[in-house]
């Protein structure tokens, strides 16, 4: 994989394909390879990015420990600039959609067009149910237990070496990096994770934008409708790793996406 150089940390990427920019993100203690099933459809029409996210796949962990979504989004300007990129459209699962809406929000104009693939962006409800249980996800001696069942309980229909991937790319990623990530869930207050919510779906409602829903999340469509009525949302009845469980359905709806953007 051909790599970067930031200040801090150095990152790794996929970078395949010619045509106009798609970049990937992938999502929470997972790498670019959870798109391995989705790149080769697109990189034949489309330039198609992936990057590692510091501290995650084959990218380094940065000496300053700074995994807070502002570092992540400056990650991505940074190599769109360094490849000559203008203009991506950004496909985004998990808390790479979180990203996708980050960058959105804080960087107008810098994306064609956003897809958020099974995160739903209002934060406050998941912030909520995951403080009440910090002591066991924060520490390192339960983390990775945590962690395990958790994504046990959103694999859905997925297994063989699609899910022992997920598996694996999870083991490797060290419980700093993780709880980097998420520190914010546990050290914004609920207004400000309302308020981030908000700036999120705001930026779905202020340009092209894709939602596909794998999991049921109660009352997100609701939201959706109200905040950010502009959105296209497709649902694709599946676990939380759509892309690697039902590829051919997620390829459909990016392309369709795709086509009017």
């Amino acid at each position: 994989m051909p790599e970067f150089a930031r200040p801090t940390v150095t990152l790794h990427y996929r970078d395949e394909g010619a045509g106009p920019p798609l970049v990937f993100l992938h999502g929470w203690c997972d790498s670019s390879a959870t798109w391995g099933a989705l790149l080769p459809r697109f990189a034949g029409e489309f330039r198609c990015i992936a990057p590692d996210m510091r501290g995650h796949g084959a990218s380094g962990r940065p000496f300053d420990h700074a995994y807070f979504p502002e570092a992540l989004a400056n990650d991505v300007a940074a190599l769109c600039g360094e490849l000559g990129i203008e203009r991506p459209v950004l496909i985004g699962h998990s808390f790479g959609g979180f990203l996708a809406a980050f960058i959105a929000a804080r960087m107008p104009g810098f994306a064609r067009g956003i897809a958020v693939i099974d995160q739903p962006l209002a934060l406050g409800e998941f912030a909520a149910q995951m403080r009440a249980i910090a002591p066991v996800i924060r520490s390192p001696e339960t983390h990775l237990a945590f962690r395990q069942q958790l994504f046990g309980s959103m694999f859905g229909g997925l297994t063989g070496p699609a899910r022992e991937g997920v598996e694996a790319r999870s083991a490797a990623t060290p419980p700093e990096v993780a709880l980097g990530l998420w520190a914010p869930l546990f050290e914004f207050s609920e207004e400000e994770m309302a308020a981030l919510g908000g700036r999120l779906l705001a930026a779905l409602e202020g340009q092209p934008s894709l939602v596909i829903e794998g999991m049921d999340h109660p009352g997100y469509p609701e939201l959706l409708a109200q905040a950010a009525p502009a959105a296209r949302v497709v649902r694709i009845p599946a676990g939380h790793w759509v892309q690697l469980e039902r590829p051919t359905e997620t390829e459909a709806a990016l392309r369709s996406f795709l086509a009017g953007v």
